[in-house]
């Protein structure tokens, strides 16, 4: 397994997290004991346990992203219920732009009580579809 799917999903986390968080963090490190380390601009390692709330989120959204080209090659839907609580302004529009760049062949289901979400999409020029649930 470290041989073959370690070195490829560990490329796609590290290309994951530096799109996501705005080039704020290069590639992840995953050693041993399976600690996550993130290289900053500055080329210095962060453990990932000490690392904000925010980027704690940009990274586990990365895990999952990552996760789904290894599991199936089949163009299954995206769905995010909630998953940028915690995000930014500037995030929430990296990630973003992100899937759109990234995940054009699937559908994105983003669920959100709040109409944040449209107004990034509205702000980077995002066409998207609006359903509301009642």
């Amino acid at each position: 397994m470290k041989e073959s799917i370690t070195p490829r999903f560990t490329e796609n986390l590290s290309k994951s997290i530096n799109t996501i968080t705005g080039g704020r963090y290069k590639t992840v490190k995953i050693n041993e004991e399976n600690d996550l380390a993130l290289e900053a601009e500055n080329g210095t390692y962060v453990n990932a346990n000490i690392l904000s709330q925010g980027t704690i989120d940009e990274l586990y959204l990365s895990l999952r992203i990552s996760s789904i080209k290894e599991l199936t090659e089949e163009t299954m839907p995206i769905i995010l219920d909630e998953t940028f609580a915690y995000f930014d302004e500037k995030r929430l529009e990296n990630v973003l732009k992100f899937f759109k760049d990234n995940y054009k062949d699937r559908q994105i289901i983003i669920l959100t009580c709040t109409d944040r979400e449209i107004r990034a999409l509205e702000r980077i020029n995002i066409s998207y579809n609006k359903i509301i649930l009642n």
